[in-house]
């Protein structure tokens, strides 16, 4: 099951690059920013994946999907203008 444990940074406009540190994140298939999916993503490790806040994003929570199951992160992401 994944985990994701924190994101820098916390907060940012659409184009952001994103570091978001979990376990489990090798096999990322999807990565949403308030249920608005990210058009791209790349996995670093498999305890970082890093993720480009997408057009149309608002302030929320970061949602990584696997194989292993959906997760949340327990802070939101704050989208700026």
């Amino acid at each position: 099951m994944p985990q994701i444990l924190n994101f820098t940074p916390s907060s940012g406009p659409v184009g952001t690059q994103v570091a978001i540190s979990g376990v489990s994140l090798t096999q990322t298939t999807k990565i949403t920013f308030a249920g608005v999916k990210a058009t791209a993503f790349s996995v670093d490790s498999d305890n970082q994946v890093t993720a480009t806040v997408p057009e149309g994003a608002k302030t929320g929570k970061i949602s990584i999907t696997t194989p292993g199951g959906l997760v949340h992160s327990t802070g939101e992401f704050g989208v700026s203008q």
